[in-house]
């Protein structure tokens, strides 16, 4: 069995909400994977739409992580933001996936030009900066808002589906996408992606399904982050980040 940890960032995840996210989680893996969704430790914002709110989050989750890897072979960020990911992989020995970077280099691996469909116009500075950190400006060839605030996204909202819908051909029709994604956990976790992929004609990728088989399929294989790309902090200086008591000062 591989047990990979789906941490959310942040605070505030309804328990209904972060019980059906599991039961979907554990949908996508095969029956070799086990997925826990975690939420992590406060204080944070009760959801992400800006780079502020990333920065406020990863503090909880380098804690949280710290605390409950040895439970656990992987772990997921639960932001496409994927907030604090070189310090969580400098922090655990465990593979750290996020699922931006998973998606975007699919996106790049089954199409040349991509668009990647955000929640609001405030976040689409943040989306192209990851394309650009990832080295793949090039093939986004548009981010567009799909309006859809996190704290208001329905998984059964038909409204949300046809804006996405809508962007979607306009991005393939207009822009040349061949390939789209959601630049959102919580748009992710609607899964309407098999509906939208059939009206818009192109792959329309599912981060949550792609980040978690990343996950385990690194966890099963053994593979993990490069300690020569992230050198492991000096953990008798983290006391207080971690809940630990500070290692004695040198005399």
């Amino acid at each position: 069995m591989v047990d990979v940890c789906y941490l959310v960032p942040g605070v505030g995840l309804p328990n209904d909400e972060k019980e059906r996210r599991e039961r979907v989680a554990n949908e996508l893996t095969p029956g070799h994977v086990d997925v826990t969704v975690i939420e992590a430790d406060g204080p944070g914002p009760t959801s992400i739409e800006s780079a502020v709110e990333e920065y406020w989050c990863v503090v909880g989750s380098m804690k949280t992580a710290h605390r409950i890897q040895s439970e656990f072979d992987a772990l997921v960020i639960g932001c496409f933001g994927d907030p604090g990911i070189r310090a969580l992989r400098e922090l655990l020995s465990i593979p750290v996936v996020g699922p931006a970077e998973a998606t975007i280099h699919t996106a790049a691996m089954v199409a040349d030009r991509f668009t990647w469909l955000t929640i609001l116009e405030e976040t689409a500075p943040m989306s192209y900066e990851q394309a650009h950190e990832h080295h793949l400006s090039d093939r986004c060839v548009s981010v567009r808002s799909v309006d859809a605030p996190v704290e208001s996204i329905d998984h059964g909202d038909d409204d949300l589906v046809e804006r996405m819908v809508r962007e979607g051909k306009a991005a393939v029709e207009e822009d040349g996408a061949e390939a789209l994604f959601p630049g959102c956990m919580s748009l992710s976790f609607a899964q309407r992606h098999d509906e939208i992929e059939e009206r818009v004609g192109v792959p329309f990728l599912d981060p949550a399904s792609i980040a978690l088989e990343q996950a385990a399929a690194w966890a099963r294989h053994g593979v993990a982050q490069s300690a020569k790309t992230y050198p492991e902090p000096k953990f008798e200086k983290l006391g207080d980040l971690l809940g630990e008591p500070p290692a004695a000062a040198d005399d």
